[in-house]
């Protein structure tokens, strides 16, 4: 493929632009401008087009460009953009979310995943008026220093049942981590232990209820219920990080997927089609705080019409006909991701697609992948190789192998992949 004029563009972009990209997820080796996308495809600047898998890294849940949500910001344009005051949607947004996840009976939302992470674990505290939070090892809860923590460790330290508390870029205090205590993944005994050690000081647990930045490891079988069970004995809050799976693996999020109920949740990537929001919620005695001030929120774009006509829109086309939508994205992934590991199986070729039907990630090679520690077992060179490979086909997915599906994505876009997959295994 041509990649001559996004090279320019690159060389262009670093004198001014910081790295020449937006986000550190979103360096390439070779760079990548995309100029327009549609449905389930993007077309960079030189006319290279794609079946796009990372789909935004996960919130475009209705492909590029759908034509409700469209509609729908651009009425709202029309209106205004800004008010600094209440307005309609707020309440008509807060009712359907509320409607959809089983734990929320209040809501509020913000522009940003990081920020609502950093809002649910203060009032969490604030909640149980102690100091400290689980939090699980590989798991990534946004990028602001109370969080970012043990999120990538390499090589990870301390023993696996007791993990070092690693920060994860410089200039984070050293005094971020003395809040924080870190446990494997799948692990309860750890995490029970814990709770009998410091439960006086512990607000929270938080987890991804599928550790999908790290292998897309799920929980084991009631491992999530044992969770809730642990941390209402002790009386700690239970957070589920749903940015990624909210909306996504059901209507409710993983919590209805898992049928377990959390005291609070964030979610985002799925609530919008690609407009930035954000959002936490959670049993009303919690979200009281915050209903009365007692623990401000503050944020001049929360709530942004915009963004939230575009959510109002993405959770009716996901929700009506039963949720016809977000079944259809569920099987064509599982098309998908069927499909590559019986490739891989009948071609003896050392990966495979962990995962949920909509967002997977391939790992290599083929490993029981329980935690972090498992996971660092994997050959990310291997994935990378594969993922070039697949790039060169017109088949674009995040570096490291996570793979998203959207209601835009088709069989045809399934069977193309296939073959895509196919030629390079057999080239390999």
């Amino acid at each position: 493929m041509d990649r001559t004029r996004s090279r320019k563009a690159f060389e262009r972009s670093i004198k001014t632009f910081a790295g020449g990209v937006g986000s550190a997820g979103r360096l390439f080796p070779e760079p990548l401008f995309i100029d327009r996308g549609k449905g389930s495809r993007v077309i960079d600047i030189d006319g290279n087009e794609y079946i796009d898998y990372v789909i935004a890294f996960g919130p475009l849940i209705l492909g590029h460009c759908p034509e409700v949500v469209m509609d729908a910001v651009s009425e709202q344009l029309g209106k205004g953009t800004m008010f600094g005051a209440s307005h309609e949607l707020e309440f008509l947004v807060s009712e359907k979310v509320a409607q959809l996840v089983p734990c929320i009976d209040l809501v509020r939302f913000t522009c940003s995943g990081s920020e609502a992470i950093h809002f649910a674990l203060r009032l969490a505290r604030a909640y149980t008026g102690r100091p400290k939070v689980i939090k699980f090892e590989g798991h990534y809860h946004g990028w602001y220093d109370n969080v970012y923590v043990s999120v990538k460790p390499s090589p990870p330290v301390g023993l696996p049942n007791a993990p070092w508390k690693v920060r994860g870029a410089p200039g984070q205090p050293e005094n971020v981590v003395d809040n924080l205590v870190i446990v494997p993944w799948n692990d309860l005994e750890a995490v029970e232990s814990a709770l009998e050690d410091q439960g006086h000081e512990i607000a929270a647990v938080i987890a991804e209820p599928v550790m999908f930045n790290n292998g897309g490891i799920g929980p084991e079988e009631g491992y999530l219920s044992a969770l809730r069970e642990v941390t209402s004995r002790h009386g700690v809050v239970l957070i589920f990080d749903e940015i990624v799976t909210g909306f996504r693996l059901a209507l409710g999020g993983a919590q209805e997927y898992f049928g377990v109920t959390p005291d609070l949740c964030v979610f985002g990537k799925g609530l919008a089609a690609g407009y930035p929001i954000s959002g936490f919620g959670g049993r009303r005695e919690i979200m009281e705080l915050v209903a009365t001030n007692q623990v401000a929120h503050f944020g001049t774009f929360n709530s942004n019409p915009l963004c939230l006509a575009a959510a109002l829109a993405t959770l009716e086309e996901l929700s009506r006909d039963d949720g016809q939508v977000m079944q259809y994205v569920s099987a064509v992934g599982a098309k998908l991701r069927t499909g590559l590991n019986e490739l891989f199986g009948r071609h003896g070729f050392p990966m495979r697609a962990d995962g949920c039907d909509s967002i997977f990630v391939l790992n290599s090679p083929v490993l029981e992948l329980r935690n972090y520690r498992d996971f660092m077992g994997v050959d990310a060179e291997f994935v990378y190789r594969f993922y070039e490979k697949m790039f060169n086909e017109g088949v674009w997915f995040m570096r490291r192998g996570n793979m998203m599906l959207s209601a835009a994505h088709t069989e045809e876009d399934v069977q193309q992949t296939l073959e895509a997959a196919e030629r390079v295994i057999k080239s390999w």
